[in-house]
């Protein structure tokens, strides 16, 4: 992708409009000011004014999060590019809730970015199994308490993933920080910026481009290990991390039901595709407790 710009970016962030602790324009100067190239401003139920925001090196998204309740857990997903708040009142079941707050989204003209299942454990793939029209999961939520990594007998959120990715889906695989908390410090049960993020390849800054991206799978995801460089051809899938300090990375090159396909340690790593993975998808461990994950490479 070296004919693309790689720019990241914040898909899921709070303000004064819903729950979180700053104005929209404080937020947007904090991701603006630590290297960000773009921030989608999505409270709750209501859609932030970010108009004037945007600077031809820093782009501000308008959005929202839907954010209903049924069978007595929270189902959200955020409305990505959207202008006006979508009309939608929950279903019946989880799986309805889903689909009337995809289908809104796409009636209003965004793109819909399925919210942290393991918040309060609301729903696994068997909720997301029909699910039509979604292309993106929040698969690493950096706010507190939404039980990313499982325990307990309880799924990851990489295994969910795995499951629908298994079922046939084709949906990518989003890291976003849910920012609620920049005005107090960075400790105890918060939920600040700068944990989770996207690196998107974009022929320009827009938001057009941006949202391809992301439903096109032109992107990564990561809490804080930063790719220079990926490539896929036919026969394989290379990548290359950006060393920081003297950490060890381990990536693990991941494909139908979840299976462990190979393992490699470096800042320089391939993998040569069979042809019967069903899919290929890398996880990139760091020594320092960070991670990256990169979309799946579908095979037919």
């Amino acid at each position: 992708m070296s004919s693309y710009l790689r720019c990241r970016g914040n898909t899921h962030t709070h303000t004064t409009v819903s729950d979180g602790d700053v104005p929209v324009e404080d937020a947007v100067a904090w991701y603006k000011s630590h290297g960000y190239h773009f921030v989608v401003i999505t409270d709750h139920n209501r859609i932030a004014d970010v108009s004037g925001l945007s600077t031809p090196e820093f782009l501000v998204i308008p959005g929202c999060e839907i954010s209903l309740n049924s069978e007595d857990k929270p189902v959200h997903v955020n409305a990505l590019n959207v202008q006006e708040m979508p009309k939608c009142t929950p279903g019946k079941t989880i799986a309805e809730t889903l689909q009337k707050e995809v289908d809104a989204t796409r009636d209003f003209g965004g793109v819909p970015q399925v919210n942290h299942p393991n918040w309060c454990w609301a729903f696994t793939h068997v909720q997301m199994a029909e699910l039509t029209g979604c292309r993106l999961l929040e698969i690493y939520n950096a706010g507190t308490d939404c039980n990313n990594f499982g325990a307990g007998g309880m799924l990851s959120v990489e295994e969910i993933w795995d499951n629908l990715l298994t079922q046939g889906m084709r949906i990518y695989g989003v890291a976003a920080d849910d920012s609620h908390h920049f005005a107090r410090e960075f400790w105890g049960r918060v939920s600040p910026p700068g944990r989770g993020w996207v690196d998107v390849w974009v022929p320009e800054l827009t938001a057009e481009a941006v949202l391809s991206a992301l439903e096109e799978g032109r992107f990564y995801a990561s809490s804080e290990i930063s790719l220079s460089a990926y490539e896929v051809t036919n026969s394989r899938i290379s990548l290359r991390i950006e060393q920081v300090d003297d950490f060890r990375y381990t990536t693990t090159f991941i494909g139908r039901g979840g299976k462990v396909l190979a393992e490699k340690y470096g800042t320089d790593v391939h993998y040569d595709i069979r042809g019967d993975e069903g899919y290929v998808r890398a996880r990139i461990f760091s020594s320092n407790g960070g991670y990256a994950w990169t979309q799946p490479v579908f095979l037919e």
